[in-house]
């Protein structure tokens, strides 16, 4: 029998796709993702399952969408009886290891894996520092006979939230370049389209500490322009501890048997249309980055611009590195075959939900997005308008291919076993 090769899956926290080197972001660094990714593949139509913490983690470990496994917003339980990734891979030969942020309601962590580093959100540790040093000694240190599924779960580039609500983003309190050094407002800045109501109600959300007034629309363009260029330094930040586990694994005894995904819960608003945080549907706040390496296996300096991968895809990938069969009624698609160079069958779109009602149906081509109650539904044309500032069904030839997109999410969704509310 060939040998299973390890499972190394890194995780990052609010890391938005574009914002990476490879991909042609200039105002960040990124050398140590790059690095893998000329290792291997990178996905650019990678699509979180559900743009929050706690419901896109609980999708890359149950392989269902969040009205399947329960946690449907932050703090939602998961379902009880539904298996995890990790009670997966430990009853079928792997030995299955955590290290860092979880932030999977109604689940502890150590049901599912030997817990090596506790969540950096609950421990006097220094975030991202402390998980980084649990996994590099982990690599250094492992001696069992069965193979190995590590997950390195890393907060950042998610501190950019906590920059916002504790410290001020006005000239004099935070070393800044000079505006003109700052990073552009982007196209999509200001758009004249009609919103569902959770987008506009969002940017007039009040921010800790900054008063009455302190929804985002009352930003002057300076403030955004701070807070594109912090949330750059935290992506460099994670970069840097991603660096240091690839090495530790390339100078480990797994260096040639392990392959590594790296992926990101959600993006960020990235202050494209406006915006900050996440928990829309937008493509800066619902496009991922995914990575794939395993050198010799994999191909190599692949950017893949032509298949659409969802955060449920994690669960039967990794099945299929560790040789075994996953459990039914998985929703995502290995994704072994395409990062091997390959050409499989493949899915039509993704679909991912949003706290609020929301539900996004992207194709090749295009992307619906809609809200409960909410009269407004945005259709785009991702090739014509990637930055998304055309709504499409406010002209009347666009609305039965809006219609018809609906009924395809319908038709997705009635294959569902909903969690009990």
């Amino acid at each position: 029998m060939e040998q299973r090769p390890n499972i190394l899956l890194i995780t990052t926290d609010q890391h938005s796709a574009e914002a990476l080197g490879h991909l042609g972001c200039n105002d960040v660094k990124t050398p140590c993702m790059d690095r893998l990714a000329a290792r291997g593949i990178s996905f650019t139509k990678s699509y979180s399952a559900n743009p929050v913490c706690c419901p896109a983690r609980a999708s890359w470990f149950t392989g269902r969408h969040t009205p399947e496994n329960g946690v449907v917003a932050n703090g939602a339980n998961m379902v009880p009886s539904m298996p995890d990734l990790g009670q997966w891979l430990n009853k079928n030969g792997y030995n299955a290891y955590y290290s860092g942020k979880w932030h999977i309601p109604g689940r502890d962590v150590a049901q599912s894996f030997h817990h090596i580093c506790p969540d950096p959100r609950n421990t006097a540790e220094t975030g991202d520092i402390a998980s980084t040093r649990s996994a590099i000694g982990f690599l250094q240190n492992y001696k069992e006979k069965d193979p190995f599924f590590l997950s390195v779960g890393l907060l950042n580039p998610h501190d950019i939230c906590s920059f916002v609500l504790t410290h001020t983003m006005h000239d004099g309190k935070m070393p800044f370049p000079e505006i003109d050094d700052l990073p552009p407002l982007p196209p999509n800045f200001e758009t004249n389209m009609a919103e569902p109501e959770k987008i506009i109600s969002s940017r007039n959300q009040k921010l800790a500490d900054r008063g009455e007034e302190s929804g985002m629309e009352k930003w002057e363009e300076k403030l955004y322009r701070h807070y594109i260029w912090t949330y750059y330094r935290y992506i460099e930040k994670v970069d840097g501890q991603i660096g240091l586990i690839l090495d530790a694994l390339e100078n480990s005894a797994f260096k040639d048997n392990t392959v590594v995904i790296l992926t990101s819960d959600h993006g960020d608003g990235h202050i494209r249309h406006k915006m900050v945080f996440k928990s829309f549907l937008y493509d800066e706040a619902v496009r991922v980055p995914f990575i794939m390496s395993w050198p010799g296996h994999i191909e190599e300096q692949v950017i893949n611009h032509e298949h659409l991968v969802s955060g449920v895809d994690v669960f039967p990938t990794v099945c299929d590195y560790a040789g075994i069969s996953p459990p039914p009624m998985m929703r995502g698609y290995s994704l072994r075959a395409i990062a091997e160079g390959k050409n499989p069958d493949w899915r039509d779109f993704v679909v991912a939900h949003a706290t609020g009602g929301g539900k996004m149906l992207r194709t090749n081509t295009h992307k619906l997005i809609t809200y409960e109650d909410d009269p407004v539904i945005q259709l785009f044309d991702m090739e014509a308008d990637p930055w998304e500032t055309r709504n499409l069904t406010e002209a009347s030839n666009s609305r039965a291919l809006a219609s018809e997109m609906q009924e395809s999410l319908t038709a997705f969704e009635s294959k569902f076993e909903l969690a009990e509310a």
